[in-house]
């Protein structure tokens, strides 16, 4: 999975790929523009690319591996307006390890369960005293959160209420940029994959990480940490559960453009990026708050940083398990993991209507986000840095040889904010 994010507030054009996902080019290159069209011609070639309408700061260009970014900087028609290039680098959500060998599968993907006719409490809603923190605020439909995923499947019956929508453009007229942000019909956030509105979920992670930050108290399935909310679905993960830099920068952007106070991101990988760290910074510096997977290795990220969790500004997150131990695959880190939260064997909502338990950091991160977005429903007024200080203070000082802040304290984070 990839991820750059820039917080632009120029009107921005709808980007469109000069080349398909499926043509056989496998890097990407953004380049930060003052314009918003150019062209691009492949060097000691007759073959160019068709212009590009693009919001000012990203323009994706194909090239093949042999070619590189100062290449790509001199096939630009414009080039005294090139900011910068990067080559884009494939990111994942971080694959668990099991805890001993087991057999092969005999099905693909987790266990689902219909719980359609149930409400269950997941155990890390008492371990962070969640019920306690409802007693004073079951969240706001006001407060958005984006999640940067594989999508979100936004018909789920725990998750319909809860799904952000586009008003302008869900009253809008088809195939018109209503609202003027650069996408056509965005009425529930948008696919960067395959460049088209919607960002659907045709893997189940991002379903799984939604339902954590906002599963709706209807008496079916789950409850999220917050029980009203916005969820931006923003998909880069393909099917498989990869993306790249690009369609990650672009999320980013589009979240903080469209009115995200929390961006969740539970994937990782790829390495330093300046880029990325660059397009974090930008969001961070519009007041967004962003949360990020600590890593699935159980390594030390105070010595081997882990990518975005690492950059500067991020809420990175760890995972613990239901007795209140980091979970074996988590990563941790004294100085660079600022909490941890419950990720191990967490029960969410998946495909298809149903629900399924996954483990990871990609679960404690929703954990955190959501949150967030409950102590922005609590006081609205919160800015970013005041809500960062409340939630390392009032962390239970636990798991500390793991984490800057301790385990996650939804109540108290709530009581602290509200005071």
């Amino acid at each position: 999975m990839t991820l750059f994010s820039s917080g632009f507030s120029a009107p921005q054009a709808q980007l469109a790929l000069p080349f398909s996902r499926s043509s056989g080019i496998s890097i990407a290159v953004l380049i930060a523009l003052s314009f918003s069209l150019v062209s691009c011609a492949k060097p000691e070639s007759s073959q160019s690319f068709p212009p590009v309408m693009a919001k000012v700061g990203s323009v994706v260009m194909g090239l093949s591996k042999a070619e590189s970014v100062e290449i790509c900087k001199t096939a630009f028609c414009e080039t005294n307006h090139v900011y910068q290039a990067s080559f884009g680098r494939s990111r994942r959500k971080d694959p668990v390890p099991p805890p001993a060998p087991v057999p092969e599968p005999t099905h693909s993907g987790p266990t689902t369960y219909d719980l359609s006719g149930q409400e269950v409490l997941d155990y890390s809603r008492d371990i962070m005293h969640v019920p306690d923190a409802w007693k004073i605020t079951k969240g706001s439909s006001d407060v958005i959160v984006a999640v940067i995923d594989s999508g979100v499947t936004i018909g789920h019956p725990d998750l319909q209420e809860n799904i952000y929508v586009n008003q302008a453009e869900l009253n809008g007229r088809p195939g018109v940029d209503d609202d003027g942000n650069g996408y056509v019909d965005d009425v529930y956030g948008w696919d960067f994959v395959n460049q088209r509105p919607n960002g659907i979920d045709d893997n189940g992670h991002g379903t799984h990480c939604a339902g954590i930050i906002g599963a709706g108290a209807n008496g079916k399935g789950i409850v999220g940490v917050t029980q009203k909310v916005r969820i931006m679905p923003l998909k880069f993960l393909n099917a498989d559960g990869s993306g790249d830099t690009v369609g990650a920068i672009q999320a980013i952007d589009y979240a903080v453009a469209n009115g995200a106070r929390v961006i969740s991101n539970s994937w990782g990988g790829g390495g330093y990026s300046s880029l990325l760290d660059q397009a974090i910074q930008r969001a961070v510096s519009r007041g967004v708050l962003v949360v990020a997977a600590a890593g699935n290795s159980s390594m030390d990220n105070d010595t081997s940083a882990s990518f975005p969790a690492n950059y500067s500004g991020v809420i990175s997150v760890g995972s613990s398990d239901n007795q209140d131990n980091r979970s074996f695959f988590s990563n941790y880190g004294k100085s660079s993991v600022m909490v941890i939260a419950p990720g191990s064997n967490i029960l969410s909502t998946w495909l298809e209507n149903r629900w399924a338990y996954l483990s990871g950091t990609s679960m404690a991160t929703p954990q955190v986000s959501g949150a967030l977005a409950l102590a922005l429903a609590a006081k609205p007024s919160a800015s970013a840095d005041e809500l960062k200080s409340a939630l390392c203070n009032s962390s239970a000082k636990i798991l500390m040889s793991s984490s800057r802040c301790g385990r996650m304290d939804v109540a108290q984070l709530i009581r602290t904010v509200a005071q």
